[in-house]
């Protein structure tokens, strides 16, 4: 019996949000997960689980059957523990020691100007309101991983035992409520770095390029959208600069949030010789070629220039030793920067032949960052790359295409392993089931795919082929970003719909 239909929307949404603004008060950026790991664990055996804590901090937690309910098959419910933590243009942020604060406007939830975490502490929280709630039930299991947003290292080590004996795993990671996933794209991770190789600019001003205001966005739900990338904007534009002879010596490059974010801005800091005047001339005629490409989408671009007043705040990161004029790169590594930047492949490069309208390869320019680690006296350019492709020989083809790259222009180049694809399973009754209850639920149908982003269930797979596997989640949009937002009468539905599934298994 699933007593969870008989509870209203409203008490459920009340009760899921009071599970995620516990999990909004404790900093869980991506690599510090230990403090979220420890509540949960706490969590899950408050609630009688038995609970494991691994090495990585992933937490297992399982739930017996009810006594009406011995002879189901057991059911894993997965979501991960990390978010990306990113705050808008001037707002003070630190990812390792503050909260997320939420704001509820109507239907609406988003954060004060930072990232919601939405993706997936809403995950976890209908995770755990359901295990709570439902008072019939087979074994369940709740899987929380770490690292999901930078490298899916949680899945990846999650021990196979952890699947071992499961028949059907339920993925909370999705972002849309009427969509079923049932296929996802494998993913690389190109990392090119460099040493600083600082010289003094005989050039007189001191000046900060800035192209800003794009639309950004997820790298694998929206790389097909159409939108320029900021970092590639800046590039070219500098390119441009090179090509009429303009003189520039760069400080500083630096964009993007994470590797699977489209940039929505970047800025380089330089010196020349030039007058503003020309420099904002120049910079306009970059926008407008820019424009010439992506103005349908990317009306709002932004390309300025200003001088630079605060330059102490530029010398903490432009020179090491911290007094007079901040240190430039040297031309030959200016040039090799903007090359390697120019050259990689961005955007969309195959479409699928199975599935019409579905992007098959694409790779995003996510970072470039220019580091100074004063408390070790390094330096360093870093470039991040993320290739993803529904074929993993296609991402082997960007990782060979980076080694020429890298060798040309004399960066270091580090390749993490490749994340395997999802591939759909056509005899899968989780996903029949679930679609006959969402239809039964909503009074609509609810539509099947395989996506272009990356999901943990590729993993998962990988430890037990046997599994059936779907992915599922309420409306999350603008994910990875400050402008994020919950959609709260998506919250719910998704609630029911575990619910029913799990008392129909």
């Amino acid at each position: 019996m699933n007593n969870i239909v008989n509870i209203s929307e409203n008490e459920i949404v009340e009760g899921v949000l009071a599970e995620f603004s516990q999990l909004a008060k404790i900093p869980r950026p991506s690599g510090y997960e230990k403090a979220v790991s420890d509540y949960l664990y706490k969590l899950f055996s408050d609630m009688g689980c038995r609970v494991v804590q691994d090495d990585v901090n992933n937490i297992i937690a399982d739930m017996e059957a009810t006594e009406d309910c011995q002879e189901k098959p057991l059911t894993v419910l997965q979501a991960h523990m990390d978010m990306v933590c990113v705050a808008a243009e001037g707002v003070d942020f630190n990812p390792l020691t503050d909260e997320i604060k939420l704001v509820r406007e109507g239907n609406l939830l988003h954060a004060d100007g930072t990232s919601l975490g939405a993706d997936d502490g809403m995950g976890i929280a209908i995770i755990v309101y359901i295990m709570k709630h439902l008072e019939s039930h087979g074994p369940l299991r709740a899987v929380i991983t770490v690292d999901e947003e930078c490298g899916m290292t949680g899945a990846e080590k999650l021990a196979p035992e952890a699947l071992a004996d499961a028949r059907y795993l339920i993925n909370c990671d999705s972002e849309d409520w009427d969509l079923l996933t049932v296929g996802s794209a494998g993913s690389g991770d190109i990392t090119f770095r460099q040493g600083f190789c600082p010289m003094r600019s005989s050039l007189p001003k001191l000046y900060r390029l800035k192209v800003s205001g794009l639309r950004g966005g997820h790298s694998g739900e929206e790389i097909n959208c159409g939108g320029g990338n900021a970092i590639k904007a800046l590039a070219a534009c500098l390119h441009s600069w090179r090509q009429k002879g303009l003189a520039f010596d760069l400080v500083s490059f630096n964009g993007g949030r994470a590797k699977n974010v489209i940039p929505s801005m970047a800025e380089a800091v330089f010196y020349s010789d030039a007058g503003l005047e020309e420099l904002a001339a120049a910079a306009d005629e970059s926008r407008q070629e820019f424009l010439a490409v992506y103005g349908s989408i990317e009306a709002g671009a932004v390309f300025a220039v200003e001088p630079v007043e605060d330059v102490e705040a530029i010398e903490a990161i432009g020179t090491a030793a911290g007094v007079g004029r901040p240190q430039a790169m040297d031309r030959y590594q200016k040039d090799n920067l903007i090359d390697l930047l120019m050259c990689l492949s961005n955007g969309v490069s195959a479409m699928s032949q199975l599935c019409p309208g579905l992007v098959q390869t694409s790779a995003n320019l996510g970072v470039v960052r220019t580091v100074f680690e004063a408390d070790r006296g390094e330096k360093y350019i870093e470039v991040q790359y993320m290739p993803r492709s529904a074929n993993e020989g296609s991402i082997l083809e960007y990782y060979r295409t980076a080694e020429i790259l890298a060798r040309l222009t004399d960066f270091e180049l580090q390749t993490g392993r490749i994340s395997p694809s999802w591939g759909e399973r056509q005899d899968s009754r989780l996903a029949k089931l679930m679609l006959e209850v969402f239809a039964e639920q909503n009074g609509q149908p609810m539509r099947m795919a395989t996506i272009h982003a990356g999901l943990e269930c590729s993993w998962h797979l990988q430890k037990n082929p046997q599994l059936d596997i779907v992915s599922i989640g309420t409306n999350n949009n603008d994910i990875h970003s400050p402008s994020e937002t919950l959609e709260l009468d998506t919250v719910a539905p998704q609630v029911k719909l575990i619910a029913e599934v799990l008392c129909r298994i």
